[in-house]
């Protein structure tokens, strides 16, 4: 109890500290040392932990969130393979291929007005083959073939960390005559082998009249994968 020094009810100056006023007998007041918190204090104060937690564990599912947005982002996007497939030109209707191994054909190509020319009707005949576009004593393997929709595929004809330059066909895949890893021969898609992250590195190519184009510095500016 609190010093009290004059009476709440007659104004009595207090001598001494009591229960009762000498003068008027009124009960005299107590004012306690501990500061009486609110009714609602306790409840406040859950509410406001609970508050904090929850921000905190939106905060974390915000975050959670978006790293698994990006992770699915950046999973369903197409490989650079396809998106360079996909825009490929379709020369014909359904082409098959034997169950068994069906090689490529052979022949040079060459260059005009920026463009490395290979020669349609014949890459329809042959449906797989394989060119030398040689400039300055150095050899570019090219690959041309057609995907069992008839699409056009022009790409780099090596298979990078086993340094080979020759592919054959059965079914449905792309295989490495070295290493034996194999391909989808539509999109490109690893389906085997150790090389698998690297498949000939597809190049984009376009149709006028009889020819295959592909622009030469996208020939002569390629770069090793690996």
């Amino acid at each position: 109890m609190t010093d009290i020094k004059y009476c709440q009810n007659c104004g009595y100056l207090l001598q001494e500290i009591g229960k009762f006023c000498p003068e008027c007998g009124s009960v005299l007041a107590e004012k306690s040392t501990d500061k009486k918190q609110p009714a609602n204090y306790k409840r406040e104060k859950v509410l406001k932990g609970s508050s904090k937690k929850s921000k905190n564990i939106y905060g974390l599912a915000a975050i959670v969130s978006m790293f698994a947005i990006l992770i699915i982002y950046y999973l369903v996007q197409p490989s650079k393979e396809s998106a360079v497939i996909k825009n490929q030109p379709q020369v014909t209707n359904s082409v098959s291929y034997p169950s068994s191994r069906y090689d490529h054909f052979y022949s040079i190509a060459f260059a005009k007005n920026g463009k490395i020319i290979l020669p349609l009707d014949v890459v329809k005949e042959k449906k797989m083959m394989r060119f030398d576009y040689l400039l300055r004593g150095i050899s570019f393997p090219l690959l041309a073939y057609l995907t069992e929709d008839g699409k056009i595929i022009t790409a780099i004809s090596m298979c990078e960390p086993c340094n080979s330059k020759e592919f054959h066909i059965k079914g449905s895949n792309l295989i490495c005559n070295s290493c034996g890893t194999t391909w989808n021969l539509n999109d490109l898609e690893a389906i085997s082998g150790s090389c698998s992250k690297y498949p000939p590195d597809p190049i984009p190519s376009k149709i006028v009249g009889n020819e295959i184009q592909i622009d030469e510095n996208l020939v002569t500016g390629w770069k090793r994968r690996v």
